[in-house]
């Protein structure tokens, strides 16, 4: 017997053209990626996604969901943003229409999400990393990658190398940062472009915290999360 499962609802009221940048993104690396949308109870909710690159990123906007944690599958949420684009456009979605509220439907598989999600709360800001260097470290890596890569992408002692060492200003908590999440910084166009023309607000520094095992780093249009105990799995 098959039972109907009610959907859940992802509401946006702010953010979902961002959103949609940073999921076409995240397509372009894996296509069998996830989404996981986690209700920060204050009218905001962060959008974690899956990355090949053994970290996860996350979006934030603003808006609630009917359950908090629920998954979606990478296409399911890129065809509903675009649907609701289109809507809005009219029924006719001409190239560059941006939308930036929305309401969602969808079946969640959240069975399907590897580890557990970060802490929403409790991180210790340690210091920060300027733009340019975050950048030019990925320049780096890619030429790096594109010399010693194999079939299955850049090797792990690439991508596990030690890039930034970060320590707080009393010395009593630090960190490293390996290539792997400056690469995803990059990848998903967390960093501006160096001479971009930003308006004042948009910071010019990457933030690195740390809870627990975790180690967030928040970029100008998005964060990256990297457990040092256990790795998320990419998908």
């Amino acid at each position: 017997m098959t039972t109907n499962r009610i959907p859940d609802t992802f509401r946006i009221t702010q953010g979902a053209h961002g959103l949609m940048a940073v999921a076409l993104r995240v397509q372009h690396l894996n296509s069998a990626a996830l989404a996981r949308v986690a209700d920060l109870g204050n009218g905001s909710c962060d959008v974690f996604f899956t990355t090949p690159f053994g970290v996860t990123v996350a979006r934030r906007v603003r808006g609630t969901v009917s359950r908090d944690g629920v998954v979606i599958p990478i296409m399911e949420l890129i065809e509903g943003l675009k649907a609701e684009e289109a809507e809005g456009a009219g029924g006719a979605a001409p190239e560059g229409t941006a939308v930036d509220a929305c309401e969602l439907s969808f079946h969640s598989h959240d069975g399907a999400w590897p580890g557990a999600l970060p802490p929403l709360s409790a991180f210790q800001l340690l210091d920060e990393i300027p733009a340019a260097d975050a950048l030019r470290l990925a320049d780096e890596g890619r030429a790096l990658a594109r010399q010693f890569s194999g079939p299955l992408g850049p090797p792990a002692s690439l991508l596990d190398q030690e890039v930034i060492h970060v320590t707080s200003v009393d010395g009593t908590k630090d960190c490293a940062i390996p290539m792997r999440s400056i690469f995803a910084c990059a990848a998903l166009s967390f960093i501006p472009p160096l001479g971009a023309k930003l308006p004042a607000s948009i910071p010019r520094t990457l933030r690195v915290s740390v809870a627990g095992r975790w180690v967030r780093i928040d970029a100008p249009f998005g964060s990256v999360y990297r457990n040092e105990g256990l790795p998320l799995l990419s998908l």
